[in-house]
């Protein structure tokens, strides 16, 4: 089914929240009109909107294109798992394997329209750094490196860094007999000041737990995203490397408008 150019409603999405309304906030429209998406991406207090062009329950898949208050956005997999929920919740695509089209191929990921489970499987990044007025850093991700600094507490007590060079910078406490990662995440260069909720970053993360601590490998390490503002995503990474490739599942909740709240 294509969208149409009739104007559309958005539908709220939360992704992650550890209740509804905590998480990250994504709104997705069923329209082609990506004039009407870029400037509700403006109006909006969501952090993205999600233009879904294209659904086919046939095939299992959706194309989308996502605009935040800066204009359109080419980094679509922060809202992939918010789109795939939405359009299983509303009953236009059918539980189980849901992909996005993109020009490189389907990113695939499962999805009941409640809990989502999205693969990450790439090169295996990190690496240590030093970076300015921040000391010690890690660059590390799944195929796409995002950087770290580590520190020793709660990362809501600490001031937000003054990002010139850097596009994103996260800063994590881990807690290695929990097998929890603490972070509060800031992305200016992705359009986001900073993220109640980010999917690659949590897939990240799980690379970082298990190169700090080798025995998490294969075991959920939960990470915690959170902000100064009262929000808190939660996802649970299992990851593994292997000579120099990444695999790590990220499993998460999305609250989708409407829905019965269990």
């Amino acid at each position: 089914m294509r969208a149409t150019e009739s104007p559309a409603l958005a539908t709220a999405v939360d992704m992650f929240g550890v209740e509804a309304g905590k998480g990250s906030g994504l709104e997705v429209m069923f329209s082609t009109d990506d004039q009407a998406a870029a400037v509700r991406a403006k109006e909006s207090s969501a952090d993205e909107i999600a233009l879904v062009s294209l659904c086919t329950r046939a095939g299992r898949t959706f194309a989308s294109r996502v605009f935040n208050a800066q204009g359109e956005t080419p980094f679509a997999t922060h809202s992939l798992a918010g789109v795939a929920a939405c359009l299983v919740s509303e009953g236009r695509l059918d539980p189980g394997a849901v992909g996005r089209i993109t020009e490189a191929g389907c990113q695939w990921l499962w999805t009941d329209g409640r809990q989502v489970r999205v693969p990450f499987d790439g090169p295996a990044l990190y690496e240590e750094i030093d970076i300015p007025q921040q000391g010690k850093g890690i660059v590390a991700g799944v195929g796409r490196a995002f950087t770290f600094v580590q520190v020793d507490q709660d990362p809501r007590t600490l001031p937000a860094p003054e990002l010139t060079d850097l596009t994103d910078l996260t800063l994590f406490h881990w807690d290695r007999e929990r097998g929890e990662v603490l972070a509060r995440v800031f992305a200016p260069g992705f359009g986001i000041p900073e993220d109640a909720g980010c999917l690659p970053v949590a897939a990240a993360l799980g690379v970082v737990a298990i190169t700090l601590d080798p025995e998490k490998r294969g075991h959920p390490v939960t990470v915690r995203q959170v902000t100064k503002n009262g929000t808190e995503s939660v996802f649970i990474c299992v990851s593994a490397v292997d000579d120099g490739t990444a695999n790590v599942n990220v499993i998460g909740r999305v609250w989708v408008a409407g829905e019965e709240q269990a």
